[in-house]
């Protein structure tokens, strides 16, 4: 079989992310890692005019404490990364979806044995904060000091209980300001500062299937690249470095990242705030989040059109429903109808706590971010017949749209590019 870099020929039912050439694969990594900042942006919305703004850095925090653990150790295992100190550390920050590359631009030197540092010339999270809240020092302070000095050590303790991220500087900076955003050191401390508070979140997350499902690393379709990254650290990696079998399991494991995300986020939200609230919220998070993330597929895999056939292309893509983990498949009867139907697996039945999945005709959202005149009626347990209707009023797109990929996100350049450290 032959790879290719885009999916601009026919649809074709039985089309896998092994089709994909390992330069678009790791683009498609990176659209699925920057799919953390729409989440937030989706969401954090709606937590703060439920239960004020505060709520949004206990939210933050039992969240990404709640997932990034989780899928950190997943993606040492994946990828080979082995150790305990600064370099392991790092080298797993490469790797986390709160960090999508390029933007979030972080850079990374490791010193010695006991200390490690990384620092960020642009940081679009920070950028777009302050963008819209006209450089407020106060919540500034909430994402960059609350809402990191947990999180970031929660996710090193991963790899050593031991190891702090301490900032050398960081935000808030002056409206006008020249420099790193932010500059951090990975050092290890003593056993009697290695103390952390918990996060229920995570205990709860950890007993999902998601938390334990192994993707199987398959065939090589392109020859080239790292078959794991067990070597030294790599300060201006690229996922273009990387093998394409390693690349096809890496865009699933992104995806299901998200899905950890999102779980322990709605399990936060259940158990914090109210259960209704999310009953509300969900299906207007994915809604949110839809169009953004078509949009960008779009671009990255050159899918033109608004027929069936490019609805199908982007349900085949749909990052929330991930590859192996659900079960599923699209088909194509004419350029108006089509179906879907989910056959199982382990997301359908991962019922440990809440996650998109509960609201599995979330997929019109994204049917709907290709043509606004795509309806779906349920035909049965688990399938969906697809119709686009010419008659009918188009949807709307959601209210938080816009704010999902403001910013400059919405046209932010993620094609590889290699960085040059200093």
């Amino acid at each position: 079989m032959t790879t290719d870099d885009n999916y601009r020929g026919p649809f074709d039912p039985d089309w896998t992310l092994e089709r994909l050439s390992r330069s678009a694969l790791a683009r498609l990594c990176r659209e699925r890692m920057v799919l953390s900042m729409f989440h937030d942006r989706a969401l954090m919305p709606h937590v703060a005019m439920r239960a004020g703004q505060e709520a949004t850095i206990r939210q933050a925090d039992s969240e990404w404490m709640g997932a990034s653990p989780i899928y950190t150790a997943r993606n040492k295992v994946n990828l080979g990364i082995a150790g305990d100190g600064p370099e392991a550390a790092l080298k797993s920050f490469q790797f986390d979806i709160g960090a999508p590359h390029y933007f979030l631009d972080f850079r990374f030197e490791l010193v010695d044995d006991n200390l490690g540092m990384f620092w960020l010339p642009f940081c679009g999270a920070h950028d777009y904060l302050r963008q819209i809240s006209r450089n407020d020092p106060a919540l500034v302070t909430n994402m960059c000091h609350h809402m990191e000095d947990r999180t970031f050590d929660a996710t090193l303790a991963v790899t050593n209980p031991r190891l702090r991220a301490v900032p050398v500087h960081r935000p808030p900076k002056p409206d006008e300001f020249t420099g790193d955003h932010c500059r951090w050191r990975v050092e290890l401390v003593d056993d009697e500062q290695s103390t952390r508070s918990g996060e229920p979140s995570l205990d709860v997350v950890a007993e999902s299937a998601a938390a334990s499902f192994a993707f199987e690393l398959g065939d090589t379709f392109e020859d080239g690249g790292m078959h794991d990254y067990a070597g030294p650290i790599i300060p201006d990696l690229r996922l273009e470095d990387f093998a394409h079998p390693v690349l096809v399991r890496q865009a699933k494991e992104f995806a299901l990242d998200i899905h950890l995300l999102m779980r322990a986020a709605y399990f936060s939200i259940d158990e914090n705030i109210a259960v209704d609230l999310l009953d509300e919220i969900a299906p207007q998070h994915r809604a949110a989040i839809a169009p953004a993330v078509v949009r960008r597929l779009r671009d990255a895999l050159a899918i033109e059109g608004d027929d069936m056939t490019t609805i199908a292309k982007m349900l085949q893509l749909d990052p929330f429903l991930v590859e192996d983990y659900i079960d599923y498949r699209v088909e194509v009867h004419d350029e108006r109808t089509g179906v879907i139907e989910f056959f199982g697996g382990a997301g359908l039945d991962d019922s440990v706590c809440r996650s998109p999945m509960d609201w599995l005709d979330g997929f019109i959202h994204t049917a709907q971010s290709v043509n606004p005149r795509c309806v779906a009626e349920q035909v049965g347990p688990r399938i969906w017949s697809l119709h686009i209707n010419p008659d009918a009023a188009p949807v709307e797109p959601h209210w938080l749209a816009d704010m999902a990929d403001g910013g400059g996100l919405r046209t932010f350049d993620l094609t590889e590019r290699r960085v040059e450290i200093r």
